[in-house]
């Protein structure tokens, strides 16, 4: 019988130990691992900022029977990639916010209960490179079990972090080993073809009719097919003759918001509109231009105009940009082959 009283007595003095700690334990656990890689900013950057590139250096691709699905655009804001498997359970990698080349924030969602927590990527430049700084910030731990889970995660997690940061750190200076490699081989000529032919080139004033409209990221297929079917119809009823292909003029870029977006049509000088269907002339003068070709998702290419005015020091462009739609879907199924033509306007 004393046995047992002792043994009981451990028992109840272990339960209390379980039960006070955790009293005085944080809710919250923030943990940081931080790198320095051999390789530019934007290289780094795009290597977090699409998530199907986590793939590649991920400390956490340990489950092979994980299935993943993707959401939303190729990268930045709004890209999202839901997985499921037997080890890793059920979960979701959401970018919230996304600033090239400096910084990165995400949403982790895991579990039925969707706890989770938020990671934030920062990007400085470095004498050798860049500083890449990733933290994990695990917020709203319940009592008392979870926030013992806080208190040894810093243990688990801060290994695995480093782990995926000496990864990443491989994965991006091959590229931009590969990539120099490359750039010293070829011919000037050569080289420009390979940055997307950007340039600088003239523009005539071109009139159009145009309906100028607004919508979320996820809506803007859908609005650019209502608005461009809604000029077509008033253009086909008054016969106006078209004198060019379809554009969008972009006036802003908010993923989480509104965007406005301006679609139009070339019509010779003068036509006249009607109620929302408006007389508009996209403006003469100087443009940075390129072509992309793909899908619609045209970020890589407005990434590499991004870099080209950091090359070139241009500070002179307007607060907006346009692209016109050479290649009409419903004569070419294949939309690697699409071409979108892309201007940015400069005072």
């Amino acid at each position: 019988m004393k046995a047992l009283r002792v043994l009981g007595v451990i028992i109840l003095v272990l339960i209390a130990i379980f039960l006070v700690i955790p009293i005085f334990l944080a809710d919250n656990v923030m943990i940081t691992s931080e790198k320095v890689i051999d390789a530019s900013p934007s290289t780094v950057f795009r290597q977090v900022n699409m998530l199907k590139n986590w793939k590649n250096w991920s400390p956490f691709e340990v489950d092979t029977t994980m299935v993943d699905t993707y959401e939303g655009p190729e990268a930045g804001v709004g890209a999202k990639r839901i997985w499921s498997g037997e080890k890793v359970g059920e979960g979701s990698l959401t970018i919230v916010e996304s600033k090239p080349y400096s910084l990165i924030k995400t949403k982790l969602v895991f579990g039925p209960d969707e706890g989770g927590a938020t990671g934030t990527w920062s990007f400085k430049e470095a004498e050798e490179g860049v500083d890449v700084q990733w933290t994990i910030h695990i917020t709203d731990l319940s009592y008392p079990f979870e926030r013992w889970y806080g208190l040894m995660s810093k243990s688990v997690m801060l290994p695995l972090m480093e782990k995926g940061l000496d990864s990443l750190k491989n994965v991006a200076e091959t590229a931009s080993a590969h990539a120099e490699k490359a750039a010293s081989t070829r011919t000037e000529e050569a080289a420009s073809e390979a940055q997307t032919n950007i340039r600088i080139v003239n523009l005539k004033a071109q009139p159009s009719l145009t309906i100028l409209d607004s919508t979320t990221i996820s809506g803007i297929g859908d609005m650019l097919g209502r608005d461009f079917g809604a000029i077509m119809s008033y253009i086909q009823k008054k016969n106006i003759p078209i004198m060019g292909l379809p554009f969008a003029v972009y006036y802003n870029w908010d993923p989480t918001g509104t965007i406005v977006i301006r679609a139009g049509v070339p019509v010779p000088e003068g036509t006249k509109g009607h109620k929302n269907v408006e007389y508009f002339e996209l403006p003469a003068g100087k443009a940075i231009f390129a072509k992309h070709f793909g899908g619609y998702d045209t970020g890589k290419t407005h990434y590499a105009i991004d870099d080209y005015v950091k090359a070139h020091g241009i500070t002179n462009l307007e607060n907006y940009i346009w692209e016109v739609y050479v290649t009409d879907p419903s004569t070419e199924p294949d939309s690697t082959k699409w071409e979108t033509d892309i201007y940015y306007p400069l005072k």
